[in-house]
């Protein structure tokens, strides 16, 4: 059985390369939402995993190729396949809509499976589609390859944890996926999606050869806003440090990286991991920058001291807001004073880049203000900046919904690119919140082009 996995692009070339010039500075001020461009990390894990077990599979990555709807075509017709997987988030449901349907247009023959975020929070909404065959619901290695083999009729399609179908004209929904223990998900096939132009962008973006890594799945912590404790659970499982240090020599040997960026939420969640992590980095004299994600209250300063001795140059932190009010709305468990303290700690020992929010349900223009004059106060290095969007399967999204802020018929997910006002969702006029979030960008990427 041949296999094709499809990662939807957010943009077009054109569009992508509009954006990057349009928004030039504030992409290399750190904006993240403007012109997203992440390798797809979840299709590398599903290749890699049916790889491991014999199974043929091809990856196109849109994003990464940087492909329109006319590229994607003659690949179809140059790479049949019997099964194609195709991920999707809330923000890339509508491209990976239109990817399926010049799939069926192309392979009529294909099954399509769609997984990932979206399809996980909503298989109802996505098998309204009837481009989309199959849901699988949660971490999706063992499913996919699961699902293979009962279209292979190896097994039956009643044996494929987290599966959603149709049957008979009802709809068949199956639970999420157990989650994989953090040693059993195997090293991303990386080889799989166009890794030089990745590590490209970040080198022009931060001047150094470098490229993501996700090295943990699950989040103990109940943020509204954010809907990873649906997909991936609340129990955090992380790699160990002795395949994690094997790896990075692996990977920085085969791509001459100088770099790594660790994507994962919380990297220092576990004190003890962090400390064999770094001893190891630093026994075995591997020369190596990296950035992390974290919380504010999960910094400890001889942690950090310990994580920059062996190779930690800046660390991300998720402020959000400079409201103790609206961080209770986020459930975030932080204050403002908190914040202060942690970056100020931070600032002494390496770069420091934050990440906030506005138009967040029940802000005012006051509380964006007060955000605003904190990231100045703050004094970060770089600093990024989104408009809330509600996500499915977060609390804040079921709030809206409950109080008819919000209607998920009519939802428009084209929108949801985390740089586009919602009407009616926080206390600002929606044309005011774009106003805001326009000069504070605008603010701090002068400042940027200045230093």
């Amino acid at each position: 059985m041949k296999i094709l996995l499809i990662n939807p692009a957010f943009y077009d070339r054109s569009e992508f390369s509009d954006k990057i010039t349009e928004y030039e500075d504030w992409v290399k001020g750190g904006n993240l939402y403007i012109a997203p461009f992440e390798p797809p990390l979840g299709l590398a894990y599903l290749s890699a995993y049916l790889k491991d077990r014999g199974q043929e599979v091809t990856v196109i990555d849109m994003q990464g190729l940087m492909m329109n709807t006319e590229d994607l075509a003659q690949r179809l017709v140059e790479s049949p396949a019997d099964l194609v997987g195709i991920t999707s988030m809330t923000t890339t449901f509508p491209a990976a809509l239109r990817a399926a349907r010049l799939v069926r247009a192309k392979l009529p023959q294909a099954a399509i499976v769609f997984g990932g975020v979206h399809p996980t929070l909503d298989p109802e909404g996505v098998l309204a589609h009837p481009e989309v065959d199959y849901v699988l619901r949660g971490e999706g290695e063992a499913s996919l390859y699961a699902l293979v083999r009962a279209l292979k009729g190896e097994a039956g399609l009643d044996t494929v944890e987290g599966l959603a179908r149709r049957a008979d004209g009802r709809l068949i929904i199956g639970e999420k996926a157990r989650p994989l223990a953090a040693d059993e998900i195997p090293r991303p096939d990386y080889e799989a999606f166009p890794i030089e132009k990745y590590i490209s962008h970040n080198e022009n973006l931060r001047g150094i050869r470098g490229i993501s890594m996700l090295i943990s799945r699950g989040c103990p912590y109940h943020c509204t806003f954010c809907a990873v404790q649906e997909t991936m659970g609340h129990q955090w499982r992380i790699k160990s440090p002795e395949l994690l240090v094997q790896d990075i020599i692996e990977m920085q040997a085969r791509y001459k990286l100088e770099g790594v960026w660790f994507k994962d939420s919380i990297f220092n969640m576990n004190r003890q991991w962090v400390a064999d992590f770094c001893r190891l980095l630093l026994d075995r004299q591997v020369k190596l920058d990296w950035q992390i994600n974290t919380r504010v209250d999960l910094i400890d300063e001889e942690q950090i001291v310990l994580m920059k001795k062996a190779g930690l140059t800046q660390i991300d932190f998720g402020i959000e807001s400079g409201s103790d009010r609206i961080l209770k709305i986020l459930r975030k468990n932080t204050t403002v004073a908190q914040i202060k303290k942690a970056i100020d700690i931070a600032h002494r020992h390496v770069k420091v880049f934050g990440f906030f929010m506005v138009g967040i349900p029940g802000e005012t223009e006051e509380d964006v203000l007060a955000t605003f004059d904190l990231a100045k106060k703050l004094n970060l290095d770089t600093s990024t900046w989104s408009i809330y969007s509600p996500l499915p399967g977060s609390p804040l999204y079921d709030q809206l919904l409950a109080e008819g802020k919000i209607e998920k018929a009519d939802f428009e997910y084209e929108s949801i690119h985390f740089t586009k006002a919602f009407s009616g969702i926080c206390d600002i006029p929606a044309e005011r919140v774009k106003e805001l979030y326009t000069e504070i960008n605008e603010y701090f990427y002068k400042q940027h082009r200045a230093a």
